[in-house]
């Protein structure tokens, strides 16, 4: 199984917070397009590193009040899509482009929809296959799942791409029917910063967060307007988000009383297959926003 590294070069320790390849929300501003990305090594590309701060006591999260159903309306319909032979193709937005996959079991119900932001180095499609629709689990997945693209081999710029990310979710609901309440941002790395601040910032549009390998990078977990689910998988050995700091920004979560699911396991800053499919994706079931 492949695995995709983002791997901590010689940057430096960013003090207090962790910060995105290109840049990160606590950057004074943004140009929109982010500073140049550093050579990629065979697996991927270098990524900051937070540095460890003063863990508080682990707070048990309330479980959310179940909501009421409102798939929201079903869409008209898109034509122009062809299937590569896995079953994945491309759409192109005014913002960029995503790559996309609908499962077998898809026959216009709604369903959940889980947004891919991939790392530094990699790519929308590599994303949308490793991750968003994992190897073991694609041929049985219930979820439709596309991959943001518009920074293949690059960094995300975290204080401009949002909307590269709402313009995909807004034109795949167009084309298949996407459960309003069951949306869910799927970030890994520099592209978990990006579904942090996505995701807090605007609690009451997301069912939840799937997170590999990242960190908050200086999103507030306090004040959301809704208690967002979050399941967030760190690796021991990662030098790029070290789990000192994984742990300060579970404990920043659990503070604000954000029902979080954590887990942390061996292994350095790549990524793998099997913690989405066997942790990460599994987390969703049942997940709903208000």
């Amino acid at each position: 199984m492949r695995n995709f590294s983002l791997l901590f070069g010689a940057l430096g320790v960013v003090a207090g917070s962790l910060a995105g390849c290109s840049s990160s929300d606590d950057d004074a501003g943004g140009t929109g397009d982010p500073a140049p990305a550093p050579a990629p090594t065979v697996n991927g590309s270098e990524q900051p590193a937070p540095s460890p701060t003063t863990i508080t006591p682990v707070v048990t999260p309330p479980t959310p009040t179940p909501s009421a159903d409102r798939p929201g309306p079903a869409p008209k319909g898109c034509s122009g899509i062809t299937k590569d032979k896995d079953g994945f193709f491309t759409r192109s937005t005014p913002q960029g482009s995503y790559v996309g996959f609908v499962p077998k079991s898809y026959a216009g119900q709604p369903s959940t929809l889980v947004v891919g932001v991939h790392g530094c180095g990699d790519s929308a499609m590599n994303f949308a296959k490793w991750a968003v629709n994992p190897y073991k689990t694609i041929a049985t997945q219930t979820h439709i799942g596309i991959s943001i693209g518009g920074r293949d081999g690059q960094c995300w710029d975290t204080k401009n791409d949002d909307p590269k990310v709402t313009a995909a979710i807004a034109d795949i609901a167009s084309c298949f029917y996407v459960h309003q309440q069951k949306v869910v941002l799927a970030g890994y790395s520099s592209g978990g910063i990006l579904a942090y601040k996505m995701g807090l910032a605007q609690s009451a549009k997301y069912a939840g967060l799937i997170i590999e390998n990242s960190g908050l990078g200086g999103a507030k977990p306090a004040g959301t307007t809704w208690k967002i689910n979050v399941a967030h998988i760190a690796h021991l050995s990662d030098d790029s988000f070290p789990i000192a700091g994984a742990r300060a920004d579970w404990a920043k979560l659990e503070a604000a009383g954000i029902p979080l699911q954590k887990k942390e396991v061996p292994g350095t800053h790549d990524g793998t297959s099997d913690d989405w499919s066997d942790f990460l994706v599994p987390k969703i079931a049942g997940w709903k926003a208000p």
